[in-house]
């Protein structure tokens, strides 16, 4: 029985006719890549962007926000025209939409220290002053999120 390989950052696939580099892409886990087809500048984007929403990173779980933010800026380093994502449709004006992602990210790191400063430490807490109506089965990911920024404000 063969044992899979590790895929590290900068190293070269073949898929089909087309040569990818493989980029290894941290924060929504520590082992996450993306592959780069540097002759279409298509990535190949597994779970770092997804339109319409926001990617979850999972702190406690291997989650890293400072990584994924710096994954993010990477990744729009690189200019691609196009994204596949692992989830939703296909992205076509990629860097525009990390630069959405990158700036959410902001907003919500300014919501956190904003609760902070007013004294409101308890992540349940946050969740409700930061995310009034959210619907009850979307809170565990939103808690997820604020321990995320709360631990790269730790870091």
């Amino acid at each position: 029985m063969s044992q899979w390989p590790g895929l590290a950052d900068g190293a070269i696939v073949r898929a089909g006719d087309r040569t990818l580099a493989v980029v290894h892409t941290p924060g929504h886990a520590p082992d996450h890549i993306c592959f780069w087809d540097e002759a279409r500048r298509e990535i190949y984007g597994g779970d770092m962007v997804v339109k319409g929403t926001t990617v979850m990173i999972p702190a406690g779980r291997g989650g890293n926000l400072r990584d994924y933010l710096a994954s993010l800026e990477r990744l729009a380093a690189l200019q691609p025209v196009r994204i596949f994502p692992g989830h939703g449709p296909i992205i076509e004006e990629p860097v525009a939409l990390i630069r959405e992602y990158i700036e959410h990210r902001r907003m919500r790191e300014s919501q956190v220290k904003a609760c902070l400063d007013a004294g409101v430490v308890d992540v349940d807490a946050m969740v409700s002053r930061i995310y009034p109506d959210l619907p009850a089965e979307l809170r565990r990911a939103a808690r997820l999120t604020i321990e995320a920024h709360l631990e790269k404000l730790r870091s």
